[in-house]
């Protein structure tokens, strides 16, 4: 396999120019939305859930809005009204999702101040979802973060669509295309998008950039669970995998904790 490498990303960069960070995670939110992209997973999801009996999903590093929008409808606690989802981020996107929430309705809460998935709020409990953002964090980070969610008893489910794999780093050589053809479509329209897609590419090729980095930096299977180790003695119980998408050899990298429940 190919060795785990955690070099720069745009996404990471805090001086990054808004206009570029914003039209980066808009493009993500887009491809993952019209993608359906985290529909194999969306079962472990559920039943992560029902067995937790928590009334709230807090979403951590939510960009601009992730897979929510088709999210809110396939999971049947939220579906049903008996789980709210509260999105967040270290840098969020406060316009991406508050047009998430006017197309979503009451079930989705937008927590509009910065929230690092490295210091969670004691306030602020729920299930904590991550999709896309886990390898973000080197591993003393990411150890902290589940290490975290363990302490306060919370649920958290980590889901990655990248990973180390031949295929998918041939595929993010083909994203700057994807981002001319799709930011026709992306609303709400913004000069500035196409500013920074079309006449200076910064987009495109950022995009690629961090697609590229992003799956040299996901963890293995194995890797995860060695980040679990010694979690589980605390009462919490781990499962790990990779959902694959349909015959393609790769596929939707998860890692789920639970409180086990007493007795």
């Amino acid at each position: 396999m190919i060795p785990r490498i955690h070099f720069f990303e745009f996404g990471d960069w805090r001086r990054l120019p808004a206009a570029i960070r914003h039209g980066i995670t808009d493009f993500l939110e887009f491809a993952v939305r019209v993608s359906d992209l985290y529909a194999a997973v969306t079962p472990r999801l559920e039943r992560a859930l029902e067995e937790s009996g928590a009334p709230v999903i807090l979403d951590l590093c939510s960009g601009g809005g992730g897979p929510w929008e088709r999210m809110l409808d396939r999971l049947g606690p939220v579906r049903a009204g008996r789980i709210r989802v509260r999105v967040s981020d270290v840098y969020p996107n406060r316009a991406a999702l508050r047009r998430l929430r006017e197309r979503t309705g009451t079930a989705l809460e937008v927590i509009e101040y910065p929230v690092s998935a490295m210091a969670v709020p004691a306030a602020i409990d729920g299930f904590r979802t991550l999709f896309s953002a886990f390898h973000h964090f080197r591993p003393d980070q990411a150890r902290a973060i589940l290490a975290d969610a363990v302490a306060q008893r919370q649920g958290i489910a980590v889901f990655e669509s990248t990973q180390r794999h031949p295929l998918l780093l041939l595929y993010m050589l083909f994203t700057p295309l994807l981002v001319l053809l799709a930011t026709p479509f992306i609303r709400p329209f913004r000069w500035s998008r196409l500013l920074w897609t079309y006449l200076i590419p910064v987009i495109p090729l950022a995009v690629m950039f961090d697609g590229i980095v992003s799956c040299l930096r996901t963890y293995s299977v194995a890797e995860l669970d060695r980040l679990t180790r010694g979690l589980d003695d605390q009462g919490y119980h781990w499962e790990c995998g990779v959902a694959r998408l349909g015959p393609l050899p790769v596929g939707v990298t998860y890692l789920i904790g639970l409180p086990r429940p007493p007795g």
